[in-house]
């Protein structure tokens, strides 16, 4: 137990701050030094290099912020800084005043109980960002601003779910505090030697490294007593930890968060002193426990009369010989946690070399006098140890538990436990295969983070959360156990230490976002809307961290954008439903992105927060028939959107929304239905346009013929796709029509029929990326492949198929084909063989989209289930490179 809290403490303090993590770009280069505002009795110091930038990545692909946002005051601390990102948004120059300034965020004990918070930071030299606006960002006015500029210290509130904040400005450095004592010790120490002097913590940060997201320094005496604040006073003071400076290097990832480096002791102390000499080395537990264990501590140990003197201090006795000597391996300690049908079981394991010396030595306990009790399960003898507490005096009171266990001995470890329940389960789990090794909880949580060091603690969080909480004061406890969220998205908190050079340690931190819920294990996230999804998720980029995010709407016609995170960012209802796909802008030629799409009544430009831009949504008289055509003929930026309405015209708009002028399109027969496309040859632009009758016509940029062309594609003719040639007479169409056809001809040229008319769906695609194309042709439960018109791959599937395939690349020499499964809810993708990929078929009623949402470098999957749920699953790894 007491270890473990060592473990969420650090876990706690990285979260804490976790939304302004980033990249560590390159060393500030200004003069003001945020270093002086941290005293020099702090016990975390967080550094980063560029917060602003860095809130906005964190909070888009961490899973964890989902997570830790639903603590009340870290959501409140995540609207404060929207709000200030969404004025840098439309502010230049104070964006580009803050953008990559350094940030400081400093945890101390405070008075009362507490926990005091210092931020410290550069003030932007830029004439342009005035100190009222800087303020303002927090909830300032401009007489606060008044005063810090002379040298005053303010008090701001910048959400009504977080404390009133102390602000001061000092030599070039702004400095934020939780309370006005905070403060007050900041400016204090403003005047003295800073923190950086002191030796061990100037050598802590010498050993940070680059190409992290940021640097944790935690000094582990000091954080002890920040536990005080949530813990009972005898856990919190029974740690026995080394004291000294551990440096790490943080690095988020979208499910877990990572933390490496060094330990720097201040003094000896018996943990550290047993460790070198032990060395490293990997486990196998797992194996030994049911899967319901939830907490494992694991001990190398390779010479063990000698950790048994630097360790505990234990004479070389009679009792040492029988208990431990024997002992060579990873030692352990688990527990299951119980509930209301359960007892909690423990356990400890000592592995040997000689199996048969050390049950030799353990039944010397065994006298006349002192006969031991002994059980069979499956075979294996369990025998109870006849002297109590005998291993609570040589190991200490990690080991009280074990007052007079059983043991048993399963292959070369000895598994002792005070309930001889525990060891039939471990019998069980090692015989019937339902052990912890088999639990990916703890499997693919360890095969990341490592299984190889001299002292590992794990723990699941959302497993041991009742326990956990028994440890806390009342009040915290009432509010940890009342709360399923976020416990119980938490999975594997994990510390491991290990010898390095010169008298340091290596320190491995990481905490696992692993939600309780039963979910398969490709899920990164999960989104109910409260209603059906009939179209295919459209993927969006993210503009101001370069992230995916995604764009869908409900039967109701409700447009949902979720971050990469699956968080719904935004939610607005919609007249109709999008016709069509949805295209990215840059209007405003800023580097900003915003979005264009047309419904049946309206044609829109909205931003990255789901307003509408100036001068939409735009009024389409007549209604529209097609999707909309964004159209930017010099890639300047200076677009041309192209809508087909129902009275047969065929409308064009700027990106002011207005009418663009001297636009005067030649009449039409009846209402187009497609899209129009842009051609280019020979420096000369080509709008391609089919009206009702299927007749091709293509336009210049004023909307008047061209060129003429005599191809006739039928009535109700669906064009999928252009192939742009070298000229007119190289280009290519290829259409379907309303009875199942598919047909390919040059603008000049004769139809030639690839699929004829008759049951299904075909659409053309061109997954061997050779220009030539292929078809996909769904047929009742077929889905069949031609190449050249010959079938190419063939996969009958038992239930009928609906709705259009869709050929996804996933490596420059792999791609693979969609199906859905509408009887049965299921989508599945077919490779090449026309097997399913791994880990497929999934719930899935709509087409899906396929993007690295979180730039991991790995791709998700993002469909809908029948229930509505958006889910993003991971695709499985494809070798070879990207498309």
């Amino acid at each position: 137990m007491r270890r473990i809290l060592t473990v969420l403490l650090l876990v706690a303090i990285a979260l804490a701050a976790g939304w302004t993590l980033y990249q560590w770009k390159r060393p500030s280069m200004l003069v003001a030094d945020p270093w002086r505002a941290v005293p020099t009795r702090a016990a975390v110091v967080l550094s980063l290099p560029d917060a602003w930038a860095g809130w906005d990545r964190f909070t888009h692909t961490s899973q964890l912020w989902g997570t830790v946002e639903q603590i009340p005051s870290v959501a409140a601390s995540g609207r404060v800084l929207l709000r200030a990102a969404e004025r840098m948004e439309q502010d230049a120059a104070l964006r580009d005043a803050f953008q990559g300034t350094p940030v400081l965020v400093t945890l101390l004990r405070g008075g009362g109980n507490t926990i005091g918070c210092i931020f410290s930071g550069i003030l932007p030299t830029n004439d342009k960002v005035p100190l009222h606006t800087i303020t303002g960002l927090l909830g300032g006015d401009a007489a606060g601003a008044q005063a810090l500029a002379q040298g005053g210290t303010i008090q701001l509130a910048p959400d009504s779910a977080l404390p009133m904040l102390s602000m001061a400005i000092r030599q070039g450095a702004w400095i934020i505090a939780s309370s006005p004592e905070m403060m007050e010790e900041a400016l204090l120490q403003w005047e003295q030697p800073p923190i950086t002097g002191d030796p061990i913590f100037a050598s802590a940060l010498l050993t940070l490294g680059g190409g992290s997201d940021g640097h944790l320094l935690v000094h582990t005496g000091r954080a002890r007593h920040l536990l005080h604040t949530w813990w009972r006073t005898e856990l919190a003071d029974g740690l026995d930890l080394p004291i000294g400076w551990a440096a790490l290097d943080l690095r988020s990832r979208p499910d877990a968060m990572l933390m490496s480096g060094l330990l720097m002791p201040e003094s000896e102390h018996r943990l550290l002193t047993a460790l070198p000499a032990q060395g490293t080395g990997q486990h196998a537990l797992a194996r030994l426990l049911p899967s319901t264990v939830a907490q494992l501590q694991v001990q190398h140990i390779a010479d063990a009369p000698l950790w048994l003197s630097e360790r505990h201090g234990t004479a070389d006795d009679a009792a040492a010989e029988m208990l431990f000597h024997w002992v060579e391996g990873s030692m352990g300690l688990a527990i299951a946690p119980g509930d209301a049908t359960r007892p909690t079981l423990e356990w400890a394991l000592l592995p040997c070399s000689d199996p048969d010396l050390a049950a030799e030595a353990l039944q010397r306990f065994c006298q006349d006098a002192l006969p031991c009790d002994t059980l069979v399960h499956r075979d294996s003898r369990m025998t109870r140890l006849s002297a109590g507490g005998a291993y609570e005096r040589l190991l200490g009171k990690g080991f009280a538990n074990f007052e007079q266990p059983w043991w048993v001995l399963i292959g070369n470890v000895v598994l002792l436990s005070n309930d001889p329940d525990a060891l039939r389960a471990s019998i069980d789990a090692w015989h019937d295969g339902n052990s912890l090794a088999e639990n990916p909880r703890y499997t693919t949580w360890h095969e990341r983070i490592g299984r190889k060091a001299g002292l590992m603690v794990w723990c699941d969080v959302a497993r041991m959360r009742d326990r956990l909480a028994a440890g806390m004061k009342p009040e915290h406890a009432a509010d940890m156990t009342a709360e399923d969220a976020p416990w119980t998205e938490l999975g594997g908190a994990t510390l491991q230490l290990s010898p390095g050079q010169r008298g340091h340690f290596h320190l491995v931190v990481g905490l696992q976002h692993a939600p309780l819920e039963a979910r398969s294990t490709g899920v990164l996230w999960s989104t109910p809307l409260d209603a059906t999804v009939s179209h295919t998720p459209h993927i969006v980029r993210n503009h101001t961290n370069d992230t995916r995010e995604v764009l869908v709407q409900d039967d109701r016609h409700r447009l949902h954008l979720l971050g990469s995170t699956g968080k719904i960012l935004w939610t607005r209802q919609l007249e109709g439903m999008i016709m069509g796909g949805v295209t990215q802008v840059d209007r405003f030629r800023n580097g900003k992105l915003q979005l264009v799409f047309n419904t049946a009544e309206k044609l829109y430009l909205v931003d990255r927060n789901g307003r509408d831009v100036g001068g939409f949504p735009v009024d389409l008289k007549g209604g529209a028939t097609a999707p909309v055509a964004v159209l930017d003929y010099d890639q300047e930026r200076d677009y041309r959107l192209v809508v087909p309405t129902g009275d047969g015209r065929l409308l064009n708009f700027g990106g002011d929304g207005l009418a663009v002028k001297g636009w005067e399109p030649a009449s039409g027969t009846g209402a187009s239905t497609n899209m129009v496309r842009h051609l280019r040859i020979r420096n000369k632009d080509h709008l391609l346009m089919v009206d009702a009758t299927g007749k091709v016509r293509l336009l210049d940029r004023r909307g008047q013929v061209r060129e003429p062309s005599e191809l006739l594609l039928g009535e109700g003719a669906a064009v999928q796709h252009m192939i742009p040639g070298s000229t007119l007479e190289h280009t290519r169409l290829v259409w379907s029509l309303p009875d199942g056809s598919l047909l390919e001809a040059t603008l000049h040229g004769t139809p030639t029929v690839l699929v004829p008319g008759g049951k299904g769906t075909a659409i053309w695609a061109d997954p061997f990326n050779d220009g030539t194309g292929a078809v996909v042709h769904l047929t009742g439960d077929s889905l069949i492949l031609l190449r050249e018109g010959r079938p190419w791959l063939t996969r009958a599937f038992g239930n009928e198929l609906r709705g259009e395939a869709r050929v996804y690349p996933l490596s420059k020499d792999s791609w693979a084909i969609s199906a859905l499964r509408p009887t049965l809810g299921q989508l599945t993708l077919v490779d090449p063989l026309g097997h399913d990929l791994e880990g497929l078929p999934l719930p899935g009623v709509v087409s899906p989209a396929i993007a690295d949402l979180n730039l991991d470098g790995r791709r998700e999957l993002v469909t809908v289930t029948a229930e509505g749920v958006v889910v993003a699953y991971r695709v499985p790894a494809v070798s070879g490179p990207e498309p």
